[in-house]
């Protein structure tokens, strides 16, 4: 390799690893919002809010945004493996809250209403804005995640569901959310769910990965 060569690759690499000033202000804002939805979840219904999967996604989010600000102020950058782990920590992120976005968006907001399901109080946060906030932020300012990623992804939204449907099913808890009141469906419905959700899952995954890399080619 040609020292230009080099100088060139360690250049571009430098570029990528400094996040601009606006990727900064959109972690600061998406933690201030994502503080503001678990915050009020615990205030409402202590530890019992972690039964929603908006409010886990939500939390994960809130904790990758923080660990990439520490990350960011503690050595200027981010680089190397620890760059990989963040952007893993990400993907998975972002993966869940656009779960959380398309179930509002095809299953609650019909049910209970859209306008209550993403303007009423955090759920403005919740269900809308970090959403696609983290996405943005995703898109141009995580490094470039890879298609391997998305089996993380479907593996953290098990990591949720299979608990709560042992759950449900032995009658400790109902739902919280329709399709997981197994006690109260057939047995083709839950499967019917099941795939339908971890489906919807990759194919978002990968619609991420993928047009980050159209946008940055």
């Amino acid at each position: 390799m040609t020292n230009q060569t080099k100088q060139a690759r360690e250049l571009r690499d430098s570029g990528r690893s400094k996040p601009g000033a606006a990727i900064l202000i959109g972690h600061v804002l998406l933690l201030l919002f994502e503080l503001a939805v678990v915050v009020h979840g615990f205030a409402d219904e202590g530890l019992a809010t972690l039964r929603f999967y908006t409010t886990d996604s939500n939390l994960l989010c809130g904790i990758a945004s923080a660990l990439y600000l520490w990350t960011y102020f503690r050595g200027g950058n981010v680089k190397g493996s620890e760059a990989g782990r963040l952007s893993l920590l990400r993907f998975i992120a972002t993966s869940c809250l656009l779960v959380t976005f398309t179930v509002v968006l095809l299953v609650l907001g019909p049910e209970n209403g859209f306008a209550h399901e993403f303007l009423d109080g955090t759920r403005l946060f919740s269900h809308l804005l970090c959403p696609f906030l983290s996405l943005i932020l995703f898109l141009f300012g995580d490094e470039r995640a890879s298609f391997a990623y998305i089996s993380r992804a479907l593996f953290t939204t098990l990591l949720y569901a299979v608990p709560m449907i042992l759950l449900n099913a032995v009658g400790l808890v109902s739902g919280p959310y329709s399709f997981l009141k197994i006690r109260e469906q057939s047995a083709q419905a839950t499967v019917f769910w099941i795939v339908v959700i971890l489906g919807g899952n990759a194919v978002l995954a990968w619609g991420a990965v993928l047009l980050q890399r159209r946008i940055r080619h």
